[in-house]
């Protein structure tokens, strides 16, 4: 009960009339009205004046307040318990439950296919190779061959080996993997013991993966060497020794891309069954995965377009790693505003 209904219940207990009150209390008729509808409060020498009138103590009269609020309180926090315990139901109906058999077999799924897809990776990364050598061996006349031919035949081959590539490794996992999309894009909901399962197993495998990617950065890293021990040794004028070390840069590119691909791939899936990572509820998110999907076509699309109306394939692969820096910023901005 409030100081209003206290002051109402009070008064009408000696079936006093909102103007006597106001009489015996010294004020208007107005006022008193206020009081009881909770328009405004009594000034304390009022409050005092009212507990002398209706002979109870100002703690009476002021202690209605406080139970009052502890009642407004106490009922505010049922509410919060009710729609958190409707939220946690709701969480629940939307997660995927995943049992340590789905679990395992994802994870065996995975480690299978990973080194085929680093293969298909390695083929992707070396398919200019050829193209880089003919055209450069056909401008400094290494060979004696027309230029716009061996062009065009470099390409052939580049085409036949991204074209490979796609189908023997990457078309069967995409197809293969699709029974396990719901991991990577849905709630995922598992018991605690497949939880400490998943960790303890991602854990052991640390040590590895962290080697792997330490293998696979020295190997990017030397790349760049046998470019400066051709500008070293070699005539600068003698551009087929550049040539040739651009051909070697993109086999040692496509070893790390292995190594990366194939650790990587196992390190993902762990992170994947226990949403951690790039794979945590937040980034699983629709709108993020329809914007990436239309980036990267375009992208690819860009790339295509540009190589083939220029020529230029030995840098137009340069597009690649500027893309996927774009979309790294485009992705630390997208999940900024939706957090706000």
């Amino acid at each position: 009960m409030i100081l209003a209904d206290k002051i109402t219940e009070l008064r009408k207990k000696r079936g006093w009339s909102q103007e006597e009150l106001a009489e015996k209390v010294d004020v208007t008729r107005q006022s008193v009205s206020k009081w009881e509808s909770a328009q405004s409060t009594p000034d304390l020498d009022k409050i005092l004046k009212l507990a002398e009138i209706f002979e109870v103590t100002t703690d009476e009269l002021l202690k209605a307040e406080q139970r009052f609020e502890d009642e407004k309180s106490s009922e505010k926090k049922d509410k919060n318990e009710k729609k958190k315990i409707c939220e946690k139901i709701t969480r629940n109906a939307e997660e995927r439950k995943v049992t340590a058999e789905e679990a395992q077999e994802f994870l065996e799924f995975k480690e299978k296919t990973a080194p085929k897809i680093a293969m298909g990776v390695s083929l992707c990364v070396l398919s200019p190779v050829l193209l880089i050598l003919m055209a450069g061996a056909a401008e400094y006349r290494v060979i004696n061959a027309s230029e716009d031919r061996v062009a065009m035949l470099g390409v052939v081959i580049l085409l036949a080996i991204v074209a490979a590539a796609v189908s023997i490794f990457f078309i069967p996992y995409g197809i293969a993997s699709s029974k396990y999309e719901y991991i990577e894009k849905e709630p995922l909901r598992l018991n605690p013991e497949l939880t400490e399962t998943l960790n303890r197993q991602r854990d052991d495998y640390r040590p590895a993966f962290s080697r792997s990617i330490a293998i696979g950065v020295l190997i990017s890293v030397l790349s760049v060497l046998p470019m400066f021990v051709a500008g070293f040794i070699f005539d600068p004028e003698d551009g087929f020794h550049f040539v040739v070390s651009a051909g070697i840069l993109l086999v040692m590119i496509s070893i790390a891309a292995n190594i990366f691909v194939r650790a990587g791939i196992k390190w993902e899936s762990y992170q994947k069954l226990l949403e951690e990572g790039d794979y945590t509820r937040a980034q699983k998110d629709k709108v993020l995965e329809a914007i990436s999907s239309v980036y990267w076509l375009s992208v690819t699309a860009i790339y295509l377009i540009y190589s083939f109306i220029s020529f230029n394939w030995h840098i137009s692969w340069v597009i690649w790693p500027v893309a996927g820096v774009i979309f790294a910023i485009i992705n630390v901005v997208y999940s900024a505003v939706k957090r706000d």
